[in-house]
């Protein structure tokens, strides 16, 4: 039985396929999935009124890295010193097959 987490997030539209191309080569990665969406009071710039274009993030990892590439994301997205995404790391995912 393998054991995943999830980590996701809110991006700054454009910055998932940079991260899509970056994590999708990592084989700690079981998955990294990017779909369109608005936020609200979460980046610096609102491009429409009180709202942006953002992307949601959804990332499939390996239990024992998922401090890890959690760590990794943080740090490609320059998080401790740009205002262009929430992230967070889910518990663990159990998956069997039979």
């Amino acid at each position: 039985m393998s054991k995943f987490v999830e980590i996701g997030g809110i991006i700054k539209k454009g910055l998932g396929q940079q991260i899509m191309k970056k994590f999708s080569q990592d084989k700690n990665v079981f998955s990294v999935v990017v779909a369109n969406g608005r936020a609200t009071d979460i980046f610096d710039i609102q491009q429409f009124g009180d709202a942006s274009e953002a992307e949601v993030l959804t990332m499939i990892v390996k239990e024992n890295k998922g401090n890890y590439v959690f760590d990794e994301l943080h740090s490609f997205l320059k998080l401790s010193s740009n205002n262009q995404a929430v992230i967070y790391k889910y518990d663990t995912i159990m998956k069997a097959s039979i």
